[in-house]
């Protein structure tokens, strides 16, 4: 099935079926019971917490787009006699709409949110058109050269303040394991360089997983299970406190309006909607701050006086 006709069949289910779906991948939420969950999860300490998002509220960029750029980059690099033509003549049709989406993304023609469907159903189902753990040592090695930690400085200096306090930070992103992994690796290389070997044991980090042998997915793009996982979490008294959270879209107030009382809430650079949706969305008993990075200056803005123009 073409990108097209699976963008097509997921908006006429109005979202109700995941565009994975269109590949007969499961789509599954079990997440404690599946292993790659599970080793993490019981190594979690009974201590404080301060949870963040990380494409777009830590790493300036999307990792998945970065990947996806680094993998139509890998393709054409390759002999192309010894992959099945046929599925790569494929992948260049998808590909040339994928670029358009893009454009019209970027020029908000359509919901972003269309745009990143589109990645997702791309990396799924092209992984195999290559050898993909030569893929993943081209995209690991890319990554170290660039050293592409890059954060938002504010975001950055909260961890620091997080773990220089030996309370732990927690990422829970929607981003694919395969490219998460390896930022969050060099996340922790560029701690130990730049304070202390010992703080990396204070930071951890949950995405989304797949078994592509067995076609399966555990989803945490989806905000709704996203906040079902956290509260999972909860639920096994992991957490003694929460200190802090951090995202940038309209669809975070999700899991915004999950938390205690008087619990500090910060939007990095926020999206349109996580703006202009405030007042209908967000539970006033939550602290909100909206945080703004251009430039050289960081700065935090009153919500309810700022004036949208676009």
């Amino acid at each position: 099935m073409l990108l097209k006709e699976a963008l097509e069949i997921h908006k006429k289910s109005k979202w109700k079926i995941d565009i994975l779906e269109t590949l007969w991948i499961e789509i599954k939420n079990t997440y404690c019971e599946e292993e790659f969950y599970k080793k993490i999860v019981d190594k979690l300490p009974n201590w404080e917490y301060f949870i963040s998002d990380l494409d777009w509220t830590f790493f300036r960029w999307t990792l998945i787009k970065e990947a996806f750029s680094l993998f139509a980059k890998f393709l054409r690099e390759q002999d192309l006699t010894s992959i099945n033509l046929e599925k790569y003549k494929q992948f260049l049709d998808d590909f040339v709409l994928f670029k358009k989406l893009e454009k019209e993304a970027y020029n908000k023609k359509i919901a972003y949110n269309d745009y990143l469907t589109a990645w997702l159903f791309l990396i799924n189902k092209y992984n195999d058109l290559w050898d993909w753990k030569k893929f993943l040592t081209y995209l690991k090695d890319y990554f170290y050269r660039k050293e592409k930690v890059n954060p938002f400085r504010f975001s950055m200096k909260k961890l620091k303040e997080v773990i220089q306090n030996w309370q732990y930070f927690l990422f829970v992103s929607w981003a694919s394991s395969f490219v998460f992994t390896i930022y969050l690796e060099l996340l922790k290389d560029y701690i130990k360089k730049e304070l202390w070997e010992k703080y990396v044991k204070n930071i951890y980090g949950f995405c989304s997983y797949a078994d592509p042998k067995a076609k399966i997915v555990y989803n945490l793009w989806n905000m709704q299970w996203k906040t079902e996982f956290i509260e999972e979490l909860k639920n096994k008294n992991i957490f003694t406190k929460l200190i802090g959270w951090m995202w940038d879209t309209n669809a975070d107030y999700w899991i915004a309006n999950h938390l205690d009382k008087d619990a500090d809430f910060y939007f990095i650079n926020a999206s349109y909607w996580a703006i202009k949706d405030y007042e209908k969305l967000a539970n006033k008993d939550i602290k909100f701050h909206f945080i703004s990075e251009r430039k050289d200056v960081i700065f935090e803005y009153d919500i309810e006086k700022i004036k949208i123009l676009n």
